[in-house]
């Protein structure tokens, strides 16, 4: 095993920020998964699961235990399913299924992190959701020492949601690769308004693609220049009374139909609770979106992002009614 000593989460994240980790491992397979365990248990060490580490906010704090990284990097290809090792980019999947004429990803063209990263939270964006795609997966199960499979029906999908995030199985399987049954030589389908403004009238799989990237290019920070983790907050959902209040007081408010429910912006929130490129040291709310907290200065602190998070969430409040959650995990804080 090649464990690194004292590596930070600076250097393992997207935000570019957090504190040293005791060990750090990348494995590639079951036999490492397990060689990585038996070093674990013997120094009584806990263990955290990473991909490209852009789903997460690590403290400014040791981390004192074992961060594992998978890297397997290959996929496969068998008619409509596409099958890709967690380590894989999640942005080079797509462009592989772009490529081969399989549709179902291309919206999702852009997002940082890993395959394996990608079921966790049920990414999506532009009106697109891996789990409208997924297909299954297979994990090492850390507490059990066996390789498991899920289903759809059992990673229980919701609303940038998986049961990877819940209390009894957060951290406990470390994903190995992933499944998608997509649409073969099917036409591209775009449901996202602005997003039809950009790619016309009946466009290609790489037209849609092409079109996702450049609006995220236009509207999103890029995490090389100013390091962040996206979407730092979900979009609320609110029943019909509540549309209704936030409606009346606020008719250019932005919200949509979502299941039985609606969904309203967290960004035009932020915005127009007046947080729109506030900052707080070396942490910033972006200019160009207000959903992305940054690394303004390159030296913020976890601190600095989590207690501009805190005001963030204040100021919605205190305005709205309505309280946000965070999108972004905080790993190694108190709370």
């Amino acid at each position: 095993m090649n464990i690194i000593k004292n590596k930070s989460f600076k250097d393992l994240t997207t935000f570019h920020i957090g504190g040293k980790i005791k060990y750090y491992l990348e494995v590639s397979n079951v036999d490492e998964i397990n060689e990585a365990m038996a070093f674990a248990e013997k120094n009584k060490l806990p263990i955290f699961i990473i991909g490209e580490g852009s789903d997460f906010l690590a403290s400014d704090k040791e981390f004192s235990g074992l961060v594992i990284k998978y890297i397997g990097n290959s996929y496969k290809i068998d008619g409509e399913f596409i099958t890709a090792d967690a380590g894989m980019s999640w942005d080079e999947l797509v462009q592989i299924s772009v490529e081969n004429g399989l549709q179902g990803l291309e919206c999702l063209s852009g997002i940082p992190g890993t395959v394996g990263a990608s079921p966790i939270q049920n990414i999506g964006a532009y009106g697109s959701e891996i789990s409208e795609t997924f297909y299954k997966l297979e994990a090492f199960d850390l507490s059990g020492r066996e390789i498991v499979t899920f289903t759809k029906d059992e990673c229980d999908f919701g609303y940038r949601y998986s049961i990877f995030k819940s209390k009894e199985c957060w951290q406990r399987f470390l994903i190995l690769n992933v499944s998608f049954k997509l649409n073969k030589n099917a036409k591209g389908k775009v449901n996202y308004e602005s997003l039809k403004g950009v790619v016309g009238e009946n466009p290609t799989l790489q037209e849609i693609r092409d079109g996702v990237l450049k609006v995220r290019r236009e509207k999103l920070e890029n995490p090389k220049e100013h390091g962040n983790a996206g979407s730092f907050f979900k979009n609320p959902i609110i029943d019909s009374v509540k549309k209704d209040i936030l409606l009346n007081e606020y008719p250019e408010a932005k919200i949509y139909p979502f299941e039985d429910r609606f969904k309203v912006f967290a960004g035009w929130l932020i915005e127009n609770a007046g947080m729109k490129g506030k900052e707080l040291g070396g942490a910033a709310v972006s200019p160009k979106h207000a959903l992305i907290l940054i690394n303004k200065s390159g030296k913020a602190t976890a601190n600095e992002i989590h207690d501009l998070s805190e005001l963030i969430i204040s100021k919605v409040d205190e305005k709205f009614g309505i309280k946000l959650e965070r999108e972004v995990q905080l790993i190694n804080f108190n709370e």
